[in-house]
């Protein structure tokens, strides 16, 4: 039976704003139901607080919840050798937080998340899978030092869509590398999001349930803008509009993605992400019962 949690990147806007404390936001998560939680730092620098962890630890602890993933934005291509390394180096930091705070597992990405469009080509992708796995290896050992596995999440554009995130799991030579399947990312590359989820389940170590409001590309809601969210749509590969949503109130086949991790017996932890537009402590608290209730009826 899987856990179900919260990442708390889907109430991080209140922390980045100051309205909350990251402790105040981990309390608040295992308050609402949450069976685990994921750290994300954005607007929480760990780097700064190296006591923050064990700070976060102890608040989940009095719940009897543990803080099982930490997620990192990185990135390992079009870089200089020393860049590099250096960036390999920032991201063994965060590794040794993720270990303070108890967590199994720490993803992070290998791309930048606004690259062009003209450099997510195919072509490009295979020009760089070299330094990508090299980049993973490096980690894979560090965290199974540490007892702590690597993944890979199918995020933004360019390590994103079934094919290449296989490509990358199928070239690091490790047996502590894994995939954060995220249910909804694949739409921002135009792949069938419940087809992606069939093909990557198997692969799945822990899973992101996230929801869009799609608009096809001849449909502009306004307000868009290409390859970042900083307006309330954003656009995919393709061109089509996305707006993140209420987890079972957007346009993906939430119940029929569930259904099938249910029959395929997954049994690892399953995190909401909400990063829409309405008060994220009211969408997230209805996002995690959500995900629950279509569980239990799947």
């Amino acid at each position: 039976m899987p856990k179900f949690g919260v990442t708390i990147y889907s109430i991080s806007r209140l922390i980045i704003n100051g309205k909350m404390t990251p402790e105040e936001g981990v309390e608040w998560l295992c308050s609402q139901g949450a069976e685990a939680v994921e750290i994300v730092p954005f607007g929480i620098d760990m780097l700064a607080d190296r006591t923050l962890a064990n700070k976060l630890k102890y608040t989940a602890a009095k719940h009897g919840v543990p803080i099982a993933s930490y997620s990192l934005n990185a990135n390992f291509v079009m870089l200089t050798e020393d860049e590099l390394k250096a960036e390999i180096s920032r991201v063994k930091s965060h590794i040794d937080e993720a270990v303070k705070l108890g967590a199994t597992d720490f993803r992070c990405d290998c791309a930048n998340f606004r690259r062009p469009i003209e450099l997510n080509t195919i072509e490009t992708f295979i020009e760089e899978l070299p330094v990508i796995v090299y980049a993973y290896e490096q980690l894979c050992e560090y965290g199974k030092a540490r007892g702590i596995r690597i993944l890979i999440e199918n995020h933004g554009f360019h390590a994103n869509g079934a094919d290449r995130v296989r490509l990358i799991l199928k070239n690091v030579a490790s047996d502590n590398f894994g995939h954060q399947l995220d249910v909804g990312n694949y739409i921002c590359v135009d792949d069938v999001p419940e087809s992606s989820v069939r093909k990557m389940l198997p692969f799945a170590s822990t899973i992101h349930m996230k929801d869009f409001y799609v608009r096809p590309t001849h449909m502009d809601p306004g307000d868009a803008t290409q390859f970042d969210c900083s307006g309330s749509w954003f656009r995919s590969a393709g061109g089509r509009y996305l707006r993140g949503s209420i987890l079972g109130q957007g346009d993906l086949p939430i119940r029929e993605i569930i259904s099938d991790i249910k029959a395929s017996g997954f049994d690892g932890n399953i995190f909401v992400e909400y990063e829409g537009m309405e008060d994220c402590l009211y969408a997230t608290k209805v996002s995690l019962d959500n995900l629950k209730r279509f569980y239990t009826e799947a």
